[in-house]
């Protein structure tokens, strides 16, 4: 009797043992979980070796565990390739014309500008405001009642006043509400042509001529360069 308790004792503190050696994590890698397998094979008590089915129930969770690993492996590869053709892809529209989704538009100091939104339901009053760089309110078009769908507004590069404002890029805020005053959802589009694509935040964002910025996720369409005469 003594001395199957001093072999059980001295089993669980060669167990403890070999567990406070292994680096403590939430999850067990691959070696950490071998060389814990090899612990308890090797100071297992000699008067109550382990069971047939726990030994092969954890070999099973040892193949578990390399299946995870070749997976997640194959994964991050497949990851890495795909994010790269989808680099490749925003680059090539570099001096392309395109759509996106945003509030930015340009104005050159000489000609009228425009830009597109889409209104979800007809609207009793829709408005439209023009802010500078400073976020400055430049002027307020006032477009009155609208049925619902696309929607151009065309701006005369002026101010409230009537006078003209220097060339750089603006914000265009549109809402829309119904007669009873409720808002109605505006979604708002950007043409212009590709200038550059930075990778800074971790996805392709492109910038427009017109000074706008999108993540290439808000593309909404995309044209082949304007032909010069």
């Amino acid at each position: 009797m003594t001395s199957s308790i001093r072999s059980t004792t001295s089993g669980s503190s060669v167990t403890q043992g070999a567990s406070s050696a292994l680096p403590a994590s939430p999850s067990l890698d691959r070696d950490a979980f071998l060389k814990l397998l090899v612990a308890q094979l090797s100071h297992q008590d000699p008067l109550s070796p382990m069971e047939g089915t726990e030994f092969v129930n954890q070999l099973s969770q040892f193949a578990s565990l390399e299946q995870a690993i070749s997976q997640t492996s194959h994964l991050d590869v497949l990851s890495t390739q795909m994010r790269g053709l989808s680099n490749n892809e925003a680059v090539g529209l570099v001096g392309k014309t395109v759509t996106v989704r945003g509030r930015g538009i340009a104005y050159d100091g000489v000609s009228a500008t425009s830009s597109s939104v889409s209104l979800a339901a007809p609207a009793a009053q829709v408005t439209a405001t023009l802010r500078d760089a400073e976020g400055r309110v430049v002027r307020t078009l006032e477009l009155g009642a609208r049925p619902g769908g696309p929607l151009s507004i065309q701006w005369d590069g002026r101010d409230a006043n009537g006078q003209p404002v220097p060339r750089g890029s603006y914000q265009l805020v549109v809402a829309a509400t119904t007669a009873d005053g409720r808002s109605i959802d505006v979604t708002q589009d950007v043409t212009g042509t590709v200038t550059r694509v930075s990778f800074e935040r971790g996805y392709p964002e492109l910038f427009l001529d017109t000074g706008s910025a999108a993540p290439i996720s808000d593309l909404v369409s995309v044209a082949d360069r304007p032909r010069t005469p």
